[in-house]
């Protein structure tokens, strides 16, 4: 069996926890209830005849937890970075998050999540304005910037199974 750390990070409320809780258990919370600190979601999955273990680190998006997750970062085999469609300071802030989980984690495989695009009447950040963000800060080790729903679960599955399939194939 391959086992490995996924970290998800990004501003509070951009639908981390929600993205991790659909992933592993294919539900959807309404009330917005903040992290404190970390948690983590462990979930199996299949690739290629082989079980593959996927450990799902939730850390907190909140400024007063940022001295404790660098500690998370270690040993992660890769990173998803999380904004939130309809805030778009939550784009602008995934240049922190970057730098930050590069000085921890090292360069790892990343991939990026728009969150939210349920509200697709509320969006403030179209996938072209992400592509162009990431191509500008010159992020490196980008998988792929996919748009999601934690909410009706779009693109959430392929997202983590995506990852799943590069650390596989490594």
């Amino acid at each position: 069996m391959l086992a490995f750390k996924l970290v998800v990070v990004g501003d509070y409320a951009v639908g981390k926890t929600t993205l991790i809780l659909n992933f592993t258990e294919h539900k959807f919370r309404e009330m917005y209830i903040p992290t404190i600190g970390v948690q983590f979601s462990v979930k199996d999955v299949m690739y290629e005849d082989e079980m593959v273990k996927l450990t799902v680190w939730d850390i907190a998006g909140q400024d007063e937890f940022k001295y404790v997750r660098t500690e998370f970062y270690k040993g992660a085999s890769a990173i998803i970075l999380v904004y939130d469609i309809t805030r778009e300071e939550t784009l602008g802030n995934l240049d922190m998050w970057y730098k930050d989980v590069i000085k921890n984690a090292g360069e790892v495989p990343i991939i990026i999540l728009g969150n939210k695009c349920d509200l697709e009447e509320k969006k403030a950040v179209s996938i072209e304005d992400a592509k162009k963000f990431v191509e500008k800060k010159n992020f490196k080790n980008v998988l792929d910037i996919v748009e999601t729903s934690a909410k009706t679960s779009v693109n959430v599955e392929d997202a983590f199974l995506k990852i799943a399939e590069s650390l596989a194939n490594q």
